[in-house]
């Protein structure tokens, strides 16, 4: 534990509780299966942060363009805050998966549960409204939320979370740091299933140190991504899925990372390499395997050091592009009709220009290549 003056911060990744997840839930009547044997490590800090990925939803009836449908089961929000969670984000691309209904279930089992949240609300400056907490060395940690995910941000909703925009970024974060002892930004944004942090996200993570922000955490990718001494700060650019079914081999091996601070100060990290099993239960890794994924970690943060990731990052998306991102566009394009193409088309960044350039450019590079 931090004295008064310094805090030991315990971030985990995804939060997910739908699918298998739910299945051995309800089969173990327990609501906190898959954080047992856990426990014990993870609140052994001042302050416990994980990002709540599915929205909690009575009436299940998903919107047009959520073609996931992922969805947490009532009560949950009680069990976290008994388990140990001090604050959850819920700025990312699954809050609206159930639209208002969603949104506001999830909304009054936190409050009822009395355990914070952030990223949401029913403009962009609600949604950017931050979540004060104060930890158990007696230290305040004010955390502002954001995504980059367009089925969150589309202004027709009733809810929507907040772009991470760098001024918007920067004003938020400088209202902020004089209110508080510590300011942490938890961004949902990159590309799924690639170990390279998106040059943006780079960006929004240096300009939120830049600014103030003593930690930037980052979520949505689903597979860790490495990390990076920004000043005096800290970006932990993908804490990958925490408690979750298991997607592919790669989302099994995470991790939690506790973090030092010391007034503004990050002091230093500690990454706590994880396994999901089979029956979704996350385990602290073996000998072997806590070896395995820390140094693979390390290594990604080393790339991102030496400057290597941005380059890398692009030619695992481009060569994911037909197979992966595009085949996960048409879907939602046929699940959701032309509203779903007109608002990706308006919300197209420099990011997706690139990623779609280079695409094109890889698959015709392969095709003339054969």
């Amino acid at each position: 534990m931090g004295d008064n003056n310094s805090c030991i911060l315990t971030a985990t990744g995804d939060l997910m509780f739908y699918g298998a997840m739910a299945e051995h839930m309800r089969e173990k009547d327990d609501m906190l299966w898959g954080f047992r044997p856990v426990s014990e490590a993870l609140v052994q800090g001042d302050l416990l942060f994980g990002n709540f990925e599915t929205a909690i939803s009575i009436k299940q009836q998903n919107e047009p363009d959520a073609p996931g449908k992922y969805f947490s089961p009532p009560g949950i929000c009680k069990a976290l805050k008994e388990f140990g969670y001090d604050v959850v984000n819920l700025a990312n691309n699954h809050i609206y998966d159930f639209g208002a209904e969603g949104v506001e279930t999830t909304i009054n089992e936190l409050t009822e549960a009395g355990l914070p949240f952030f990223g949401i609300g029913r403009t962009a400056d609600e949604a950017a409204k931050p979540a004060i907490v104060r930890s158990r060395s007696g230290m305040t940690v004010g955390f502002l939320g954001y995504t980059t995910a367009n089925n969150a941000l589309d202004k027709k909703h009733s809810y929507v979370a907040c772009f991470p925009g760098l001024e918007r970024v920067s004003t938020d974060i400088r209202s902020l740091k004089g209110q508080v002892d510590i300011v942490v930004v938890s961004c949902h944004t990159g590309a799924q299933y690639n170990p390279y942090p998106a040059p943006e996200t780079r960006e929004i993570a240096q300009r939120a140190v830049e600014s103030g922000a003593s930690l930037f955490l980052g979520h949505h990718p689903h597979v860790p991504q490495g990390y990076e001494r920004i000043g005096d700060g800290l970006a932990v650019y993908s804490l990958g899925d925490f408690v979750a079914p298991v997607h592919t081999e790669e989302t099994r091996k995470t991790f939690f990372i506790r973090i030092t601070i010391a007034g503004k100060i990050v002091q230093g990290q500690e990454i706590v390499p994880c396994y999901i099993t089979d029956d979704c239960q996350t385990v602290l890794a073996d000998d072997e395997l806590r070896g395995k994924i820390a140094g693979h970690i390390e290594k990604l943060s080393k790339q991102i050091f030496d400057g290597e990731s941005d380059e890398l990052h692009f030619k695992t998306a481009s060569g994911r592009f037909f197979s992966q991102y595009l085949t996960s566009w048409i879907k939602e394009l046929r699940y959701g009709g032309v509203r779903v193409l007109i608002r990706k088309i308006l919300n197209l960044r420099r990011y997706h220009l690139q990623l779609i350039y280079r695409g094109i450019l890889g698959k015709l590079f392969r095709v003339k290549k054969r």
